[in-house]
């Protein structure tokens, strides 16, 4: 007999598996951009991720170490304790990640992955950038309508 997992990972609709949100995310090093603000034609190191996975079940941006490295991420100095699947892990963590889905930007501390893991967009990312997931479409859709509204209350 198979378990509700094994079965919901089968499910399919229009050949793609179900449960899954990817969304196309363009990141840029915030240090390099502001920079670049005041001496025009300075780099920026920027990564575009095709198929970010959204997991609502993680709090924060997690980049897998070799996206940290591309970017030329500024680690904080330590730690932080990280609740996972297999247990309570160690993630390094960095400062300045300038995320956008779409037209809507804003800036992030990264907690570090295994080369292996993809790009996960957690639930303070949908939250600061005024997004949720449609389930039905699989989507990213505006909290708030097309135009992000950031809350102040």
């Amino acid at each position: 007999m198979r378990t509700c997992v094994e079965r919901s990972a089968r499910l399919k609709r229009n050949g793609r598996d179900m449960g899954h949100t990817r969304v196309r995310v363009k990141i840029q090093n915030v240090f390099d951009w502001g920079a670049a603000q005041d001496q025009k034609g300075r780099r920026i190191r920027t990564i575009t991720i095709p198929k970010a996975v959204v997991d609502t079940g993680a709090t924060n941006l997690r980049l897998p170490k070799r996206y940290i490295r591309k970017l030329g991420l500024r680690p904080l100095g330590h730690t932080e304790p990280v609740n996972t699947a297999v247990g309570v892990v160690e993630s390094k963590l960095y400062a300045g990640a300038m995320l956008t889905i779409e037209d809507r930007t804003e800036v992030f501390s990264v907690l570090e992955l295994p080369d292996t893991a993809p790009a996960l967009i957690g639930v303070l990312v949908l939250e600061a950038l005024d997004y949720m997931v449609d389930p039905t479409t699989e989507k990213l859709v505006g909290k708030h309508g097309e135009k992000r509204v950031i809350l102040l209350y």
